[in-house]
């Protein structure tokens, strides 16, 4: 049990009584009986991973994925989808999830300062990998674009200029390139449907943080990491194949229930012999976010999952969705080389994002 995990079951219990105070018990259940084809694919993702939990062979690691990474995250979308009813509501949750990521930016920054980093010259901070600092940072710098149409004066804008640069900055110094890259194709999104639709949006705050990103991504030419992307010689590149290799394997002998939410690790050492000795021995997620689903999900909550998406990107174009369209494109990019949902603060932004939709849709269009 975590302490987000308690403050997640304390907000949806106070929140419960208070309905029951109220007499709006009926409320609660608008979601399920209203919005059938959001509730359903949401719905089959959490039946796959409750039925793969179920079969698991360690059930207590699989239970404890079970309720951190999906009965919270799912109670606090509960709670958000039935209380956001006004766009000012979506401008604080955004603002709190920018102050969030301003605090871990900043904490990160002294950890560069005193050149704390991993042995390759990575930041990661108090994250257990530079990559998890960025997959926690990069959706939240997308989302609070937002606030740039919520402040009127032209100091708090170059307020949070000043901090979407700082953002940037810590994400550049984790060396994450799938974290670059999804940045890199959100922003493009952006500026395509910026212009498409119309959207009063600042063109010389993406048009220079696009040019950033490009003039970083050049910058790092040289870098051997890079240079061994390019031609697939990189150990960390060469490691994620046998990885998704490995992951194929295994989905092919449990492709309909899975194995359980956190045990790839186990599977993984187990298929060994099937293959060249590995590069990497400690890896707890497939490194693919639609196969982490399958496996750790079962068949149900990967088309639970996908459904999901794609109801998600029907929704109709405006500068909120546009903008939340763009987190979740980063999710799923960088999700192609690293399981970008499979954790605890992660599957809470991801939940976030799609509660935002979800009411935008239903209250209002911006």
């Amino acid at each position: 049990m975590t302490i987000l995990e308690l403050m997640i079951y304390g907000l949806f219990l106070i929140w419960l009584i208070e309905k029951f105070f109220n007499s709006e018990l009926k409320s609660i259940f608008q979601f399920f009986t209203e919005d059938k084809f959001w509730f359903y694919p949401i719905f089959l993702i959490f039946l796959g991973v409750t039925i793969s939990t179920l079969f698991s062979n360690n059930i207590q690691t699989s239970a404890g994925i079970w309720k951190g990474w999906f009965l919270a995250p799912l109670l606090f979308l509960i709670v958000l989808i039935n209380n956001i009813k006004i766009k000012e509501q979506i401008r604080n949750i955004v603002f709190a999830l920018f102050l969030s990521g301003t605090v871990v930016s900043l904490i990160a920054f002294f950890y560069w300062l005193n050149n704390n980093l991993t042995y390759d010259g990575r930041l990661q901070a108090f994250y257990l990998s530079p990559n998890y600092l960025a997959m926690y940072l990069s959706p939240i710098l997308i989302l609070s674009f937002y606030l740039y149409f919520c402040v009127k004066k032209n100091i708090y804008k170059i307020i949070l200029f000043i901090i979407y640069c700082l953002f940037f900055v810590i994400i550049y110094l984790t060396y994450s390139f799938g974290a670059w890259l999804g940045l890199f194709i959100a922003l493009i999104f952006i500026i395509i449907n910026s212009r498409k639709e119309k959207i009063n949006f600042s063109y010389l705050l993406i048009g220079i943080l696009f040019l950033l990103l490009v003039c970083l991504l050049f910058g790092q030419m040289p870098n051997k990491k890079l240079q061994g992307f390019l031609d697939f010689s990189y150990p960390s590149l060469k490691s994620r194949l046998i990885i998704w290799q490995s992951a194929w394997e295994i989905i092919k002998d449990h492709s309909l229930i899975g194995i359980g939410p956190g045990m790839f690790q186990k599977y993984y050492l187990e298929y060994q012999n099937k293959f060249k000795p590995y590069l990497e021995w400690a890896v707890p997620q497939p490194h693919n976010v639609f196969f982490a689903f399958w496996l750790q999900a079962g068949l149900i909550g990967l088309i639970g999952f996908i459904w999901l998406l794609i109801i998600f990107f029907r929704s109709k174009y405006s500068t909120l969705n546009t903008i939340l369209m763009a987190a979740m494109i980063y999710i799923l990019i960088h999700g192609l080389i690293d399981a970008t949902y499979w954790k605890n603060d992660l599957s809470i932004i991801f939940w976030i994002i799609t509660a935002l939709s979800y009411t935008k849709i239903r209250f209002f269009y911006l």
